[in-house]
């Protein structure tokens, strides 16, 4: 009998072609949120632990093997760690897998800004689940 988690996506993996196709068969649930943390540019999406903050992504059900590819994928255990948190879903709290750049990879990659592919995934998969968009560009201000 094959195990199932919750994974919580907050980066690409909100993107249901770009999950399809890492996770064939992973069940798309819908939006979650996950309360005090923020999501952080830094080549990729990163999250880091701020005190009111809110993280908005979509929740899947995926097996072992959907693990297995994420933690490639997500270079896991060096680039990301994987951790459990506690997401919001329709009104309950659930315990769900996501991953957090580690330390290290967080020192390299600070301020790196998204390659324009990879917001483009992020704020398609932000659009078709009607979460909030972390992903679009900051437009500068000109007095």
């Amino acid at each position: 009998m094959n195990t199932m988690f919750l994974y919580f996506a907050y980066g690409s993996n909100m993107n249901p072609a770009r999950m399809a196709k890492r996770c064939p068969g992973a069940i798309d649930l819908g939006g979650a949120v996950l309360r005090n943390h923020r999501v952080a540019e830094r080549l990729y999406a990163d999250i880091d632990f701020v005190e009111g903050a809110e993280t908005e992504g979509v929740l899947y059900v995926i097996t072992e093997e959907h693990l297995r590819k994420l933690d490639r994928y997500e270079g896991y255990p060096s680039v990301y760690r994987r951790i459990w948190v506690d997401v919001e879903f329709e009104d309950c709290i659930y315990q769900a897998i996501t991953y957090e750049m580690a330390w290290q990879t967080k020192v390299a990659r600070d301020r790196i800004k998204y390659p324009e592919e990879y917001r483009l995934l992020c704020s398609n998969g932000a659009r078709v689940h009607n979460i909030k968009n972390n992903f679009t560009k900051k437009r500068k201000v000109t007095k």
